[in-house]
């Protein structure tokens, strides 16, 4: 009588799917600590218009860059008066990047480039927590 070959067992892993790390929790990253699309000002009022126009109001690029802005304004960082100048000019600029293309080309540079800085900050801060 033969006797059936056995199987090898393999010493490999099995296969898991990638996954995307997390540097702290997104909820805090995108809402904050005064609840859901907050600003941090008064109310729950929305302050990332031109973000609005470029991305989408339930965009996370929108969200990112709302909690950041209201990170440096409220805590008074290097470039809380150009937050402050945003909070006034955002609705009627929002609205002309809205209509005009070339308008739309110029500010997706510079939000794309501040949606970099905003992300690199925040992975810091959620990181040493």
């Amino acid at each position: 009588m033969s006797e059936a070959p056995r199987k090898q067992t393999s010493s490999k892993k099995p296969y898991t799917p990638p996954s995307v790390i997390a540097y702290g929790s997104l909820k805090e990253i995108v809402q904050g600590t005064t609840g859901v699309m907050s600003d941090g000002a008064a109310g729950d009022t929305k302050a990332c218009w031109i973000a609005e126009a470029l991305y989408g109001e339930r965009d996370a690029r929108t969200f990112l860059l709302r909690s950041w802005m209201t990170g440096i304004y409220d805590a008074r960082h290097s470039g809380w008066p150009l937050v402050a100048l945003y909070r006034r000019t955002g609705p009627v600029l929002a609205r002309a990047i809205r209509a005009t293309p070339l308008l739309r080309r110029g500010f997706h540079v510079v939000f794309d480039a501040l949606l970099g800085k905003a992300f690199r900050r925040l992975a810091v801060v959620a990181k040493t927590r």
